[in-house]
């Protein structure tokens, strides 16, 4: 209530997204000889409550979820739908979607699960180890007393205090950017659009389409365990349209695409209008302060190559919460020994994003090279697809794709596709092969038509 004295803790968390709520979870539940810590896990929504992203949970997160007791709640409950078929359809229209006859391993595994339903689940979880959950709390001011104290002020009034605080609030980071530990805002859109159950085609669990429009961003489809189907998009700087054109773009070009247009059919109706976030890329040169940390959107921690974002977020929440815990025995919580957290996430997944940022560079100038990893996958079928797809979310590293068994294949189609789209002017991507590739009646049975949509 207005005028009460802040409430005290150990760590005040802004922001109960994944990672906030993963390290407020880390935090208060200690163990291994490792004391639980006070800590307050602060939202300024009051949940449910939503994030106009992707819904896909690859599987570093989902093995986190299970360890937390949350995936396996939600699976009991019949909420998450396992991507089992799936795949992607190239700039000139080549299309591989697995039957999802075979389980995928482990590694590979990719869950449907609402963001609106599994983010509350995260910080329901927190809340139940031990952490406190404060919803409405929206941040009006933070400041970091002499004495080492930090005080989060909320505009309701309400105040708390910690001895570190954790910004975790999103790809605008009003905290971090305040701040001056983040600079400049959100580099990248993403945006959603839910349609009903039984009112389209699309039969598939998962499929990625890259026509040039959009590239090196892509429009991906998505259903949901209740047959609710997921579009959308993903725009980055620097490709075939800014990310400030996107509910353009939606409206004259991915509305009538005619993938989009197979799998949505001629009945779709749509849930919602189209909801469009701001995304934050590649992770920020500085993720630490004077006893502050920042984790997930807020630092960046978002791959480059794919808007992928939530797993990546929370294995950073977990190397926060290592290094709090850390900080805390040795009793220095100053920003040189908070810079151990920027070095683990950084060597963990970070490197990987210069990688991903100069692949989505040559994506946008050579969109042959989906064309040609399409083909491989044509040919080698759904190992193949899932160590692809594995490498291009960063579930796996990028040097999956220089390993022979990957890079070989690779090549050669490449070089196939360069022969006939450069040399020979055949199959040269772009809208007229994309949309005859779609009308195109293939008899295989991992074409878009066949395993993607209702007949």
């Amino acid at each position: 209530m207005p005028g009460q004295s802040p409430a005290a803790y150990d760590v005040v968390v802004v922001g109960a997204g994944p990672a906030g709520a993963t390290v407020a979870y880390d935090l208060a539940r200690g163990g291994d000889g490792v004391p639980p810590r006070r800590v307050a896990l602060l939202d300024k929504a009051t949940f449910p409550r939503d994030k106009f992203c992707g819904d896909a949970w690859c599987a570093p997160a989902l093995e986190i979820l299970e360890e937390m007791g949350v995936l396996p709640a939600l699976e009991a409950e019949g909420l998450v739908r396992p991507t089992r078929s799936g795949g992607f359809v190239s700039p000139n229209g080549e299309s591989f979607v697995s039957t999802g006859e075979a389980p995928p391993a482990r590694e590979s595994r990719v869950y449907s699960i609402r963001r609106s339903i599994c983010d509350e689940r995260i910080a329901r979880r927190a809340a139940e180890v031990g952490a406190a959950l404060h919803e409405g709390a929206s941040v009006a001011a933070t400041e970091l007393a002499g004495d080492g104290t930090w005080t989060v002020h909320c505009h309701d009034g309400r105040a708390f205090r910690g001895a570190l605080l954790v910004a975790a609030d999103g790809a605008t980071s009003r905290i971090a950017r305040k701040l001056g530990v983040v600079a400049g805002g959100p580099e990248a859109t993403a945006s959603r659009r839910y349609v009903a159950a039984g009112t389209h085609a699309f039969r598939a669990d998962g499929v990625l389409l890259y026509p040039t429009y959009v590239l090196p961003g892509y429009v991906a489809l998505f259903r949901h365990h209740d047959d609710v189907v997921d579009l959308g998009s993903y725009l980055i700087p620097g490709g075939a349209a800014a990310p400030g054109e996107l509910r353009r773009l939606y409206a004259e070009r991915i509305e009538s695409d005619p993938f989009v247009r197979a799998a949505l059919g001629p009945r779709a109706e749509f849930l919602e209008p189209l909801r469009i976030g701001p995304l934050r890329l590649g992770g920020v040169p500085r993720s630490v302060g004077e006893r502050l940390v920042v984790v997930g959107d807020a630092a960046g921690q978002t791959d480059p190559l794919t808007g992928e974002g939530i797993h990546t977020a929370m294995i950073a929440a977990r190397l926060a919460a290592r290094t709090i815990h850390e900080a805390f025995a040795r009793g220095d919580l100053s920003e040189r020994a908070l810079g151990a957290y920027h070095t683990a996430w950084t060597k963990a997944f970070g490197r990987d994003f210069a990688v991903s940022a100069a692949a989505g560079r040559l994506i946008h100038r050579m969109p042959l090279l989906l064309d040609a990893a399409n083909r491989v996958a044509q040919r080698k079928g759904d190992a193949f697809m899932a160590r692809f797809g594995a490498a291009m979310t960063g579930v796996v590293s990028k040097a999956e794709f220089v390993r022979p068994a990957m890079a070989a294949p690779l090549a050669a189609a490449s070089l196939g596709e360069l022969v006939r789209q450069r040399l020979l002017r055949h199959e040269v991507a772009g809208p007229a092969s994309y949309a005859a590739a779609a009308a195109a009646h293939d008899p295989r049975a991992t074409t878009f038509r066949n395993a993607g949509v209702r007949t």
